[in-house]
């Protein structure tokens, strides 16, 4: 086979392949912005569902990365910015491909900052419910006991400090 003609089959391959990133990713982006409504409309109840999608989305994007590198490799290429750059500028069969690569990189530098963000929220989110946690243990730490007229009654402590 002509190495033409394996260059054009290799960029069709790869072209479909992106495509396929390309809606697979745009699915991920969708689980990544209803993950921030989520957060912050404070439904925590919807976020184990959402990661649970985001996850089956970002496994196959695995795979399809991983393929993506198998096609680039097959073409003689390192899957790094400037060699698949060099590839896609090398000839016709690899036009098509440029474009769609260009997508890909935007959506996935989109989908990693809006994921920066929902880890952000999330870890603000969980600062607060700590110190909220943190007062609640301390309020009942100062608990009083009541006794049998229903009053409050001192908290002793249970504790030795020391013996004589």
């Amino acid at each position: 086979m002509p190495a033409n003609e394996l260059a054009a089959q290799i960029a069709a391959r790869l072209a479909a392949l992106m495509a396929e990133e390309t809606t697979t990713l745009r699915t991920a982006l969708g689980h990544l912005q209803a993950e921030r409504k989520a957060l912050e409309a404070g439904e925590a109840d919807s976020l184990a569902a959402l990661a649970a999608r985001k996850s089956e989305a970002y496994a196959r994007l695995a795979k399809l990365g991983d393929a993506r590198t198998a096609l680039l490799a097959r073409a003689g290429t390192r899957p790094a910015r400037a060699d698949i750059d060099a590839l896609f500028g090398s000839g016709p069969e690899w036009s098509a491909c440029k474009p769609l690569f260009v997508d890909l990189m935007a959506l996935a530098r989109e989908a990693h900052d809006l994921n920066q963000g929902n880890g952000l929220l999330i870890r603000a989110q969980m600062k607060s419910s700590k110190q909220a946690l943190a007062v609640l243990m301390s309020a009942a730490e100062q608990a009083s006991t009541y006794g049998p007229d229903g009053q409050a009654m001192a908290r002793t402590s249970s504790r030795s400090l020391g013996s004589a």
